[in-house]
């Protein structure tokens, strides 16, 4: 799908650890896209006018679903690897991309 973003890394910091490192990819994500963030259950929800998405924490992994606007769009490999990278500053570059 053209503007979907999907990742999904591995982590050893459980679920907690994760919540906190969500917290902290949501408050870039917020700055960047000046989106609205929120906890649902386990899954951190975040819509902007231009993107909308969530951060869902397991145990053992992260997944990032993300939906990118028609504006945004022509910059959803830009997006992507930036989301990607905080992901890896995050959570230790030793993750594996499992996506």
């Amino acid at each position: 799908h053209m503007s979907q973003i999907e990742i999904k890394k591995k982590h050893a910091l459980g679920k907690a650890g994760v919540r906190k490192t969500a917290e902290k990819l949501a408050e870039s994500l917020t700055a960047e896209y000046n989106a609205k963030c929120e906890w649902i259950n386990d899954d951190l929800c975040f819509t902007s006018p231009g993107v909308k998405g969530k951060l869902c924490v397991g145990d053992e992994d992260v997944e990032i679903k993300v939906d990118l606007g028609l504006m945004l769009r022509p910059l959803k490999s830009k997006i992507e690897s930036g989301i990607v990278s905080q992901l890896d500053d995050i959570l230790g570059s030793d993750t594996k991309n499992i996506a």
